[in-house]
């Protein structure tokens, strides 16, 4: 779990660089009903709190509230905040096409403004889920996913087993999430009441067969329960072992989302609960006091960072039938660990543990609830609409290791507020040993700083577009298209012309987070006054190409501007196939347009001039007089045998699903691991304006093997 997330060696240090920045004047608040249009700072000492306040009787949001309704406590002390919103945030859904089953996941990534949206991070504790229900919970995540995640959120999948090769990053894809989610499997132990009336059992010499009436009874005698529950479970280090990787696992996500400011984050956690029991003796549960400082340092991340824990137990009602079910095949019913009362226990010990972790933090607890799929639309509700309120705390007050109590309070009558219940400052020594590191790494520090942040960054709005290609040595490489908006460029005037530098830089690392190729360019540009009106208008764009092994890759690309120093980020998520070996496989689908050119562009040696008449675009808005060019190529492993592979391209209008064009082409495929491109132009003059979708597919002849890719893209 140490290297959770992409770049996550790097949030220490983007913390210690704007740690160290002078605190800038108090911000005023937005009014009522709208977004936040405050700028955070992560200065050590501003405290965020996110404040839920529903109607006493009907359970309903209270929406309108003032700054003057609310008080903050810090320890007993009134604060004063500086920052008060009410954030309301609107679920976006997606797209999805007339004839389709689901929306066209959208292969160009921008990012226009600051990000705005939720943050999901789904913990599949697969340790403390039993095999048996690994479908119900994947069914269960993948459900959230599919309903509730708008437009502009971002959701992240991890193991507390710590498979970080399974889990997926923060993105917006519906299909990688999905597919993240059904690497689960659940890894949960045996019940340790059960373990021990096994022991029991087998050292009493007891079984039914025997026949021996009065060793049952000395086995049913209170002397003989007695010793039944004093037997040490024999999978108490490595119960104890995965408690503490869950726990770890919240630590880990909470510290990783510290940066993020202004936007609540949750951390929804699917899991029937810790199944270790602190409370028997310290000579039967020996990792109790261990697990107990682990749980807390959990919690206190989550509290500090501002994390917003859900517990959910996806057995919702389906448990009590199983326990019933337990009891009536118990051949000792009065025996607490072997029966439905000992199941109970240890059912409400877990689940006492999702609980308190969800409101120690400001979350809720989903559990014994017969209604998972309302249960989740509450999270929603939560972290789409709420108060937020800010303030500066004291720090002269801070000692080390002292937890801070936070009591919000609403003046008007009948409401019920939640909110994270405190937190535990800061260490300053660390902060500032991560800011010594810093500076001695030499690179740009305020965009190492913004790619390190879990959430990308608009303050120089930009879009990318990432396919992957077969390489020459017969590998994988990703061919990249970053267009950065002309109007975010601030230039410097100099002698009657216009200077500008601009620096990219794009890091591909796997799903195991270890970097395996990247780029860094600096984009120069000295312009005419006339020249800079139409770059303004068209922006730049930089061409890229990272040569990377076969894999699940997240490129983030960030880009910033030397004038103004205005930086943009954003993530990218790729699949680079094993074009050796898979048998029937298609790159990337590239597209450009008639207008392409006309865009200053900026590359290192890449591919494209084979591919495409101009640079492939980052845009899928394109106006009717345009021509569009798109390629694609088809790598076929399949067999030795000639044969033909067949290509149709299609634009359909989204709305109704009509076909509007289609091309057909086909080539012969003489040996294996040939590769073919297929390119095809299109004038758009006779679409009229909306939504399209172009798709590309590719059919063997032999072997029934078809590849194909869809963009959706509209005309305006």
């Amino acid at each position: 779990m140490r290297r959770f997330l992409l770049l996550l060696s790097l949030v220490v240090l983007s913390a210690a660089v704007t740690a160290q920045q002078p605190q800038q004047p108090p911000a005023q608040p937005a009014p009522a009903g709208q977004q936040p249009g405050v700028t955070f700072r992560a200065e050590t000492n501003f405290v965020e709190v996110h404040a839920i306040v529903t109607d006493q009787k009907t359970g309903a949001f209270v929406g309108n509230l003032t700054q003057a309704d609310f008080e903050i406590y810090e320890d007993g002390r009134l604060q004063a905040p500086i920052v008060f919103s009410l954030v309301d945030v609107p679920i976006e859904r997606p797209f999805t096409p007339a004839n389709a089953s689901a929306p066209v996941e959208p292969d160009v990534r921008a990012t226009t403004r600051n990000f705005d949206g939720r943050i999901y991070v789904l913990i599949m504790d697969d340790l403390h889920t039993y095999v048996t229900r690994t479908n119900n919970v994947r069914e269960i995540a993948k459900r959230f996913i599919d309903q509730y995640l708008g437009v502009n959120d971002l959701a992240a999948v991890i193991f507390t087993s710590g498979r970080q090769e399974s889990g997926q990053e923060l993105t917006n894809n519906r299909a990688l999430l999905k597919a993240a989610i059904d690497r689960l499997q659940g890894l949960k132990l045996p019940s340790a009441g059960a373990e021990r009336l096994a022991i029991h059992l087998r050292e009493s010499g007891f079984q039914d067969s025997s026949g021996d009436e009065q060793q049952g009874q000395a086995n049913r005698s209170p002397e003989g329960l007695q010793r039944a529950q004093s037997i040490r479970d024999p999978y108490d280090e490595q119960r104890a072992f995965n408690a503490r990787r869950a726990f770890d696992a919240i630590q880990n996500v909470s510290r990783w989302l510290a940066d993020v400011q202004g936007r609540r984050k949750a951390l929804l956690l699917f899991s029937e609960g810790f199944d270790y029991d602190i409370y028997q003796p310290f000579w039967i549960a020996r990792n109790s006091d261990l697990i107990i400082t682990e749980a807390r340092e959990a919690v206190a991340a989550a509290q500090r960072a501002n994390v917003n824990v859900y517990g959910i137990d996806p057995r919702g009602m389906s448990t009590f039938p199983e326990l019933v079910d337990i009891s009536g095949r118990s051949d000792y019913p009065q025996l607490e660990y072997g029966n439905f009362r000992g199941q109970l226990r240890e059912l409400l010990l877990a689940q006492e543990s999702l609980i308190s972790l969800s409101e120690e933090t400001g979350g809720l607890a989903i559990v014994n609830s017969g209604d998972l799929a309302g249960g989740l639309g509450r999270i929603v509700l939560d972290n789409s609409r709420y108060y937020l309120l800010g303030y500066y705390s004291d720090s002269t007050k801070w000692s080390r290791n002292k937890f801070l109590n936070i009591e919000v309070k609403v003046k008007r009558p009948g409401v019920e507020v939640r909110a994270r219940k405190g937190y535990l400052p800061p260490d300053a020594r660390a902060i500032e040993r991560a800011r010594e590191a810093d500076v001695e790494a030499g690179t740009s520090p305020a965009l190492r700083a913004a790619l390190s942040k879990p959430v990308p960054v608009g303050e120089l709005p930009l879009r990318a577009f990432a396919g992957p290609l077969r390489s020459a040595d017969n590998k994988g490489q990703v061919l990249i298209s970053v267009e950065i908006d002309g109007s975010g460029l601030k230039y410097q005037e100099r002698n009657g012309r216009f200077a500008e530098s601009v620096e990219v830089s794009i890091v591909a690392a796997d799903e195991r987070a270890r970097v395996q190729g990247g780029d860094r360019q600096t984009f120069n540009l000295n312009l005419m006054p006339e020249t800079r009106e139409r770059v303004n208008r068209s922006g730049v764009r930089l061409i890229s190409q990272v040569t990377v092994p076969p894999g699940r890759y997240q490129i983030r690309i960030g880009a910033q501007e030397a004038t103004g120093g205005a930086v943009g980020t954003l993530p990218y998520d790729v699949e680079v196939p094993d074009y050796a070996r898979t048998p029937f496989s298609m790159s990337g689908l590239f597209i450009t347009s008639s207008v392409s050119g006309a865009v200053p562009t900026g590359s290192t040696e890449t591919d494209w001039n084979g591919l495409l008449p101009a640079p492939p675009v980052a845009t899928r808005t394109f106006s009717p007089g345009e021509t569009l060019t798109w390629f694609a190529e088809v790598y076929d492993n399949s067999t030795d045998q000639p044969h033909a592979v067949n290509y149709t391209s299609t634009i359909a209008d989204a709305r109704d699903g009509r076909t509007i064009v289609q091309a057909r082409d086909n080539r012969v495929v003489q040996r294996r691991g040939q590769g073919h491109g297929f390119t095809t132009d299109y004038p758009l003059r006779d679409l009229k304006p909306g939504m399209y979708v172009l798709r590309v597919e590719a059919a063997a002849t032999m072997g029934n093997h078809v590849a194909r890719r869809e963009v959706l893209f509209e005309v305006k």
